[in-house]
């Protein structure tokens, strides 16, 4: 792997949103705008926060998301293999996932007090923490939903992370490569919607778009069919993104987007974001409500969606040398929700951060991160 150095600082390479919509038509993919190495300055300020407020949610539709913020669904009617975990229910053993996956005994690792189990599993080296909802898998950070913990003298995870995560990456390398070849790419915000902006005000619907044409350049090449939610500076709705994937018949939808926490600027590298299963808490709400009944069409996807988070999340950093800020589960994200395909969103780094915003004002960089989806996508 080579080392990049972007913003003049040597990245070493480590193994470790809000969104945007969906064009009126179906077009060429050979009609890619050239990318360019600067962006254009806006003027637009880049909108307010739009917080849900916590009440008790009612069934709607995808007709009824008021671009991004709308009442969760519930389903009450769910279906049986929602219902039956192959692990059970509730908090396991260890050693029952590890048994029942063909794999060898869980390695106990104790390090400054703190105790840890490393698995060796098919797609690489496991390691969970006891109390940390933050587990390693081959180097990279990735998100559990419950904190393993010690229950009647045994290490115990729950059973939805064995299922919705630790399988699915356990058994990656055994998966069959994807046989469709359509994907959409969502570049994040657009039009009066700015997304977030750099201390040079140089704002993200810019460089999310960029990014999408570089890469749709490269997997165009690759032969892949290639669509785009927006091909200019217009801010398309979010149920249009949604119902544009389902018109063109995409396998893959990724939607990209740029972070910040401003005023805080300390935070920095990329975060690869899917849907968090049902029953299962977040990692990240941002003060939406995160109702844990609630079960969305994309979560017929959560092991597709887990296994392209990590591929795609593994290729970005090795291709940037980024900092690894983890896969992550949100449920906030209506581009999400409603998709009938595996579908992943991913923040490329931190605008917040003047580092992240050097690099990301870049053309290399942006070119790095376009280079990434390709290979994550088999585009070599």
């Amino acid at each position: 792997m080579v080392k990049r150095c972007f913003a003049g600082v040597a990245l070493v390479p480590i193994v470790s949103v809000v969104l945007t919509g969906c064009a009126s038509k179906p077009y060429s993919p050979l009609a890619a705008t050239e990318p360019v190495d600067s962006i254009p300055a806006s003027v637009e300020p880049p909108p307010e926060i739009r917080v849900l407020p916590h009440e008790p949610p009612v069934v709607v539709g995808l007709d009824n998301i008021d671009n991004g913020v709308s009442t969760i669904p519930i389903t009450t009617n769910v279906p049986a293999s929602k219902k039956n975990s192959p692990f059970g229910s509730g908090w396991i053993p260890l050693r029952t996932w590890t048994d029942r996956c063909g794999l060898g005994a869980p390695e106990r690792v104790i390090n400054a007090g703190i105790t840890s189990y490393r698995i060796t599993t098919r797609g690489g080296i496991c390691k969970l923490t006891m109390g940390s909802r933050l587990a390693q898998w081959n180097g990279l950070s990735v998100w559990l939903g419950f904190a393993p913990q010690v229950m009647g003298g045994e290490f115990r995870i729950h059973a939805l992370d064995a299922e919705k995560t630790l399988q699915p990456l356990a058994e990656m390398n055994r998966a069959e490569p994807p046989t469709g070849r359509t994907v959409v790419l969502d570049p994040g915000h657009g039009g009066a919607d700015s997304g977030t902006r750099s201390a040079r005000h140089e704002f993200e619907k810019h460089f999310t778009l960029d990014w999408a044409f570089r890469t749709e350049r490269l997997l165009t090449n690759a032969g892949w069919k290639v669509f785009l939610t927006r091909r200019s500076d217009v801010d398309v709705a979010l149920p249009d993104r949604v119902s544009f994937a389902d018109q063109v018949h995409a396998d893959l939808f990724i939607s990209l987007h740029f972070n910040s926490t401003f005023p805080q600027t300390r935070p920095s590298g990329i975060e690869t974001y899917c849907l968090t299963p049902w029953k299962m808490p977040s990692t990240l709400a941002r003060g939406y409500a995160d109702d844990e009944r609630a079960l969305f069409p994309n979560n017929a996807f959560d092991v597709a969606n887990m296994e392209w988070a990590m591929r795609m999340h593994r290729s970005l950093l090795k291709e940037t040398g980024a900092h690894d800020d983890g896969i992550k589960r949100a449920r906030f994200m209506s581009v999400l929700r409603y998709q009938n395909r595996p579908s992943i969103l991913v923040e490329g780094g931190f605008l917040s951060n003047a580092r992240d915003a050097a690099n990301i004002g870049s053309g290399e960089y942006r070119q790095a991160l376009a280079t990434a989806i390709a290979n994550a996508l088999g585009g070599k």
